[in-house]
């Protein structure tokens, strides 16, 4: 199978474009706990939780640069194992994914598209970055570099198009109820780290894959950087009750701000930032899928898989969630935090597992590494 190479750099961009994309599709440290005005303190301590789940991703990763992880963990677990294993991960893409999809589907329908109907929406968005999937890694890291430009200025865009409406009162009192309820609220977005795993197909894909975890932290720490800015301007702008309140509420935020009588609906920006960021998403995921899967049972072309692992991506987008009420119920912490967190402590604890037990058996191989 031939190995595609991105340049670390762009690996930069697409994580950050992946990581970014939930703030701005549900800003979970707001939604999906009771954080309230203390979302962007939730936003810092889901930055500390995301550096130990990129450490025991991307930290694992690096000690094997060559392998995917279908193919370091066939080495220390055993051939079913390593497989039961990597498919565990592989669905973890499938399904996660398909929830971002689906989101996306729900504020198209809502907000723009009302007349239009689901499944059209996310077979265009899966069809799409299918193409981009099969096209290879190194196109998808070119559009990275594309579009990641374009993503941050409407980003900031939308940010500064609300400068007027900020209320900095908004936010006190800060901690007033202590420690839990930010503590409660960074458990999603935490969990949603599950969706960094591709880094265990991507890293032996990039010019210096001993490089990923540096790569990964720099990428990691600007995402986090924006969560925090967007968390605090959003309960400036909303009040942190109507926040909390909001289905979407990035979108809700530029909505409720006309910059000029002639000017309005600039809600745009953040829809164009949100739709580039989930297409270079879903077009990795799909790349990573299809490839894991080729290696799970010794395909030697991940390409002719794209295609037939588009149609269950819009067939789960559709029927797993009846609306977006039960969506977001799903990323409430109690639900979606041991789901999230098990997805990625599972399959790492018994990697790790081995490694450290193939570190014992082999030494002088563990220092080399």
């Amino acid at each position: 199978m031939r190995t595609e190479k991105i340049a670390n750099r762009q690996l930069l961009l697409i994580v950050y474009m992946i990581r970014s994309t939930v703030i701005i599709a549900t800003l979970p440290v707001l939604t999906s706990a009771d954080a309230l005005q203390d979302a962007w303190v939730a936003a810092i301590i889901t930055y500390a939780g995301t550096v130990v789940i990129i450490n025991i991703i991307a930290g694992l990763g690096v000690r094997y640069p060559q392998q995917t992880l279908v193919e370091f963990a066939h080495r220390l677990l055993g051939k079913w194992p390593g497989k039961a294993v990597a498919m565990l991960v592989l669905w973890s893409f499938l399904h996660l994914v398909s929830v971002d999809i689906r989101i996306y589907g729900e504020m198209i329908l809502s907000e723009f598209l009302t007349e239009t109907p689901l499944v059209f929406v996310i077979s265009t968005m899966v069809l799409l970055s299918a193409y981009a999937a099969y096209m290879g890694v190194e196109v998808i890291g070119r559009l990275a570099d594309l579009f990641f430009p374009v993503f941050v200025l409407m980003v900031v865009a939308s940010l500064l198009a609300t400068t007027g409406a900020w209320r900095p009162e908004n936010l006190q009192p800060v901690l007033a109820r202590g420690l839990g309820p930010p503590l409660r609220a960074s458990v999603t977005p935490i969990a949603v780290s599950a969706e960094l795993m591709v880094l265990a197909i991507l890293i032996p894909s990039l010019t210096q894959p001993r490089e990923a975890l540096k790569t990964s932290l720099v990428a990691i720490t600007l995402a986090s950087l924006t969560l925090v800015l967007v968390a605090a301007v959003v309960v400036a702008t909303l009040g942190a009750e109507a926040g909390a309140r909001s289905v979407f509420p990035f979108l809700r935020m530029i909505r409720s701000v006309g910059i000029t009588e002639f000017l309005e609906r600039v809600e745009a920006f953040a829809t164009l930032a949100w739709g580039l960021g989930l297409f270079i998403t879903v077009s990795t995921f799909m790349f990573c899928g299809a490839r894991g899967i080729a290696q799970v049972f010794g395909v030697q072309d991940y390409r002719p898989l794209v295609l037939p692992m588009a149609v269950p991506w819009v067939v789960l987008s559709i029927h797993s969630f009846e609306d977006m009420f039960q969506l977001r119920t799903f990323f409430q912490p109690r639900i979606f935090g041991p789901y999230g967190l098990a997805l990625i402590l599972v399959p790492y604890g018994l990697l790790w597992a081995g490694h450290a037990f193939q570190g014992l058996l082999h030494p002088e191989k563990r220092k080399r590494l």
